[in-house]
């Protein structure tokens, strides 16, 4: 199937005989969140946005958090064993005021910039400038091409082309080649129908989820179990950095380094309602099964820039 090593969601979600709020979920990764729940313990979830908590569409500016989503998120922030964050490739301010959550960490721009819940970063090497003349660059080299537009994040420039005709998305790509060779202190990142300038610092979403891991893993009472839901390439990184300290979870049926595939994104929310559901049972007193988890103690090794 190209991803063997990933649970993926039951087929049949009525075959699995689960309560139908939790839809397909995979088993494992129920009994892995409610493991992680037990007493004594306490949860890090850090979670893409598009594609993950909104479905993908046709322009990013329509991408809006369902309130029911919103309501979930500010439950789960509220909660004294849970630390939260949003990891997005958009720019801080734009995913800030999308989430809209309080006690929330935020991450901008693949993690260069995060603010929120008491943190504050920004990569000290990350030039604007460099972006900047990525930008001209690039608005040079699509000029002319219908539906392609390009956004500007401060830290990051954004080529989407899910509006190009797919008989010129190879104009795009080109175009796109050949800024990021007049530009070679910026990486290209092909995500879903865009691609992203950054600059070439050597930090990713791996990076900068581990960064937030450490210093929320820090803040909050118990051993931490660290959880994150992402769907696109770029949260591959995350994947990877996290592998064997963290639970994975994939969104949308690809090949992928993710420990467990959820088909998409009726069923993070699903998982989000199920981690309230835990987390309200604990404080019931219902007895959950004993841990057997990788903690945040495992993320304190040093990587990437500056712990500021």
């Amino acid at each position: 199937m190209g991803w063997p090593a990933a649970e993926r969601a039951d087929p049949d979600p009525d075959r699995s005989g689960r309560d139908q709020g939790n839809l397909n979920l995979p088993p494992r990764l129920l009994a892995r969140i409610e493991r992680a729940l037990g007493p004594e313990r306490a949860l890090i979830a850090i979670l893409d946005y598009d594609g993950t908590l909104t479905p993908i569409v046709a322009s990013p500016s329509a991408a809006r958090l369902a309130p029911a989503v919103r309501a979930t998120l500010a439950t789960l922030a509220a909660q004294p064993r849970v630390g939260l964050a949003i990891l997005s490739g958009r720019a801080l301010v734009d995913i800030r005021r999308r989430v809209g959550v309080r006690r929330v960490v935020y991450g901008g721009c693949h993690g260069l910039e995060i603010a929120g819940a008491g943190l504050s970063f920004r990569h000290p090497a990350a030039r604007r400038a460099r972006v900047a003349a990525a930008r001209r660059l690039l608005a040079a080299a699509v000029r002319g091409i219908p539906g392609a537009r390009l956004e500007w994040k401060g830290l990051a420039v954004s080529l989407h082309y899910r509006r190009v005709a797919p008989s010129r998305v190879g104009e795009v790509r080109r175009a796109a080649a050949r800024v990021a060779r007049r530009a070679p202190d910026l990486s290209l990142i092909a995500g879903r129908k865009v691609f992203d300038f950054v600059p070439r610092v050597g930090w990713d979403k791996g990076a900068a989820a581990r960064w937030i891991a450490r210093r929320l893993g820090a803040a909050l009472p118990g051993r931490a179990t660290v959880l994150y839901v992402g769907d696109d390439t770029t949260d591959e990184a995350a994947f990877k950095a996290l592998r064997r300290c963290a639970v994975t979870v994939r969104v949308g049926a690809v090949p992928t380094t993710a420990e467990h595939v959820v088909r998409g994104v009726h069923e993070v929310h699903a998982l989000l309602r199920a981690i309230v559901r835990m987390l309200d049972a604990r404080e019931r007193g219902v007895t959950l099964s004993k841990p057997r988890h990788r903690v945040v103690a495992a993320l304190r090794r040093p990587s990437g820039p500056p712990a500021s």
